[in-house]
């Protein structure tokens, strides 16, 4: 989806930029029901602190879902070579992250009203958005270049997002997982994402350095993993599809 798609995916919608935000507060709503009401888990502003990880999930998702099967759907612009190759999974990214901002835009009276503390810690929200869309283009760009070669990569993609989705702690605390099982977590690289957005957003504590080192290590991680596989493949990718 590029930016001109984004603009009109909206343009015959009554809501318009509001669905950036109702699939995600459907599902807080979903989950807060069943955590409330089925499991008797009692946690004050709990659709809030769904939110604050389900927003930056849909973000990962959409970005995924889309910038993986970007260079099959988009041959002749590939072939063009009008401009870099990676902008192609680049504009699914960033039309996903003005989905993200806008609905985190949306969000943010209601944390500030609901949580005054964690306004002050708001001035840090730019900073994790950009190391998460850091995170996300790498991603997207390994898959990308990835899904030209292996085909299968779009189509098992849908498989490890639902695995990995029970996995990052997105509506429980990490706290709730036992400490002989919470390894797995945090091996779980979305897992320090959504702590980060969590501690901002709803607990309104400032992360620690050590938290936002982990987080800009695997932000340049995969950054250069991403490129360094396609910068690899670039000669090909074109003849390859």
């Amino acid at each position: 989806m590029s930016v001109s798609q984004w603009k009109s995916r909206y343009a015959a919608s009554y809501l318009g930029i509001w669905w950036t935000i109702i699939p995600p507060l459907i599902l807080a709503v979903s989950i807060n029901f069943v955590f409330k009401l089925v499991f008797k888990i009692e946690m004050p502003g709990y659709t809030i602190f769904a939110l604050s990880g389900i927003l930056p999930w849909f973000f990962l998702v959409n970005s995924l879902e889309q910038a993986t099967n970007s260079f099959i759907v988009n041959v002749p612009l590939l072939r063009q070579g009008i401009f870099p190759q990676e902008f192609i999974p680049l504009a699914f990214v960033l039309a996903n992250l003005i989905n993200f901002i806008i609905s985190l835009a949306l969000f943010l009276p209601l944390i500030i009203f609901l949580n005054p503390r964690a306004s002050p810690l708001l001035l840090l929200l730019p900073l994790a958005v950009s190391l998460h869309f850091i995170f996300v283009f790498g991603l997207s760009l390994l898959l990308a270049s990835l899904n030209v070669f292996v085909r299968d990569v779009a189509h098992f993609l849908t498989t490890v997002l639902m695995i990995w989705f029970w996995v990052t702690p997105v509506f429980y605390p990490l706290d709730m997982v036992a400490f002989s099982f919470r390894w797995v977590c945090l091996l779980n690289p979305m897992t320090h994402y959504i702590v980060l957005y969590q501690k901002l957003l709803f607990y309104g504590t400032c992360p620690s350095l050590r938290e936002m080192g982990i987080v800009l290590l695997i932000s340049v991680f995969s950054l250069l993993l991403g490129y360094l596989y396609f910068s690899r493949k670039q000669p090909i990718l074109s003849k390859s599809i």
